[in-house]
């Protein structure tokens, strides 16, 4: 057999104390929990839950502790399936098993402020996991009769809502109160976002009278919420305020729910909001997840890369929806991950697709998603009048940044052909359009690349480089540095115009970061 594959985490957990979680794990009564055994000889014998084993090649063997299967490879120990069968990395692994074995971990190498950090972060956790636990009851409860109606209105099953652990916040400080009894302060429910302090010092809950979505890290940890009205008042959603263990930035609704889809598929749907991701998950499309109802940033595109190597965008069928595509392409080419975009005909987002024209027809709508290039093509093609002299032309130019974003000279090639074919061009044409274009670019920019120490300096031997950039790079530098000279206008620029003013990726990535710094700061 192969070695067992685990790799262990130096310095984090001591080599006894995995030992002993080894050795009091029946591996059998575990694997059994997700595969149907048969005893043969000296070891148990099912169908691999890791391919598609028609002939069981399973085995797994309690004398020395291990699995094998002779299908497709996958060996190891108790760690090691436990890691396969439910996506997590070692140290999860280890902490989900300690608990199954009654084992208390004590990770090596951590000074004392380290564990008392570890220890508030743990706290601030397990206060969110009650608060969620409370809503749901609540959610099933009398007084959450009218969110029951709203999500049942919505199509959304009594099954769903137990998956996502949706709830109902009271209108009332019921939270607080139910807190309070469990020994918890109020500055903690401070710290984790479950309430607000008055001016006069007093304490009242943040989520009131709102159907609650709870929003959970990649572990399935609580760390914040996404509450909605379903009565009129502003704002219709409210998300947990920034705080030690939530950052929305890097936090994807349903990501938890929905990685074991991903990583069998490769694939992940982004679509806009809670209820879509919902909807989603219940119609069988399980690698479903939405940003937190704010702007999609480059954080949000490294932490699918992980796990993904396409993206499909199915954002609302309307004109936000159509720039926030935009935004979404722009920053996954930036991350160099293959996208394609899916097209809702007759609805104005997923959900409403789906209750008209069911979750098999939504499926069709994914599986015919247009890669970037294409969905350009098609776009401009319905907005564009090409029966003018040079419009064809125009039209190429705006398509010639998505060709020149390709990596691969043959997939560069295979699209050159389809636009041929497309705007009865010869591929030729579009090639010599395509590389004066590109050396158009070059010379355009040549003299910032090769200037940029006085760049940097914002000095030239001609003048200054200013002259050489566009007034909205310009404006962009100018409003970054009023932001950083008067920290107190972000929020202002966010509620107003938000990041997407800022059209130059690495001027938004710089207000988003800035914007979270304040946000830390006033928390």
């Amino acid at each position: 057999m192969k070695s067992t594959g685990v790799v262990k985490v130096a310095g984090l957990y001591s080599q006894e104390t995995i030992e002993e979680i080894r050795r009091r794990i029946d591996i059998v009564d575990l694997v059994s929990e997700y595969v149907s055994l048969r005893k043969q000889g000296n070891s148990y014998v099912g169908r691999c839950p890791f391919h598609d084993d028609r002939n069981p090649s399973f085995h797994v063997t309690p004398e020395n502790g291990l699995f094998y299967c002779f299908g497709c490879g996958a060996g190891g120990d108790v760690f090691s399936f436990v890691m396969r069968i439910a996506h997590l990395d070692f140290p999860q692994a280890v902490e989900r098993l300690a608990q199954r074995a009654g084992v208390d971990l004590v990770r090596e190498g951590m000074s004392s402020s380290q564990r008392g950090k570890l220890d508030r972060l743990n706290r601030l956790r397990e206060i969110n996991r009650e608060a969620a636990l409370f809503y749901y009851r609540c959610l099933r409860a009398a007084p959450g009769e009218p969110s029951r109606r709203y999500l049942a209105g919505r199509r959304i099953t009594r099954e769903s809502q137990r998956k996502f652990a949706l709830g109902y916040a009271p209108k009332n400080n019921a939270l607080l109160s139910h807190l309070i009894r469990l020994g918890v302060t109020r500055e903690e429910m401070l710290a984790a976002g479950l309430v607000i302090r008055r001016d006069d010092g007093s304490f009242v809950d943040r989520f009131r009278d709102r159907v609650m979505f709870p929003i959970t890290d990649l572990r399935g940890r609580v760390v914040g919420f996404g509450g909605r009205l379903i009565n009129p008042g502003e704002p219709k959603y409210l998300n947990s305020p920034e705080t030690e263990i939530f950052h929305k930035k890097s936090l994807l609704y349903g990501l938890h729910l929905a990685l074991p889809a991903i990583r069998q598929s490769q694939v992940a749907v982004l679509v806009e909001g809670y209820l879509d991701v919902i909807a989603l998950h219940q119609a069988g499309i399980e690698n479903a997840v939405a940003s937190l109802g704010t702007a999609f940033t480059p954080e949000h595109a490294r932490l699918l890369k992980r796990f993904a190597r396409e993206i499909i965008i199915l954002f609302d069928n309307d004109e936000a929806g159509r720039k926030a595509t935009e935004r979404a392409i722009e920053i996954f080419s930036e991350q160099e991950l293959a996208v394609k975009v899916a097209s809702l005909a007759g609805a104005k987002d997923p959900d409403e697709f789906l209750q008209k024209a069911g979750p098999e027809a939504l499926k069709e709508v994914l599986a015919q998603a247009l890669p970037v290039v294409l969905y350009h093509l098609h776009r401009l093609k319905a907005t564009m009048p090409l029966d003018t002299p040079g419009s064809t032309s125009a039209l190429l130019k705006e398509l010639f940044p998505d060709l020149a974003r390709l990596k691969s000279q043959v997939e560069r090639q295979e699209y050159i052909r389809i636009l041929a074919q497309e705007l009865n061009l010869p591929e030729e044409v579009i090639w010599d359009d395509f590389r004066r274009n590109q050396g158009e670019q070059r010379r355009k920019y040549a003299y910032l690349r090769d200037k940029t120490s006085q760049i940097r300096n914002n000095t030239s031997e001609t003048g200054n480089v200013n002259s050489f950039r566009t007034p909205y790079v310009i404006a962009q530098e100018n409003m970054l540095r009023l932001l950083l000279q008067d920290p107190s206008l972000v929020t202002r620029v966010a509620r107003e115009v938000g990041p997407e003013m800022f059209q130059e990726a690495r001027y938004r990535e710089l207000f988003l970061l800035v914007e979270e710094l304040v946000a830390a700061g006033a928390g």
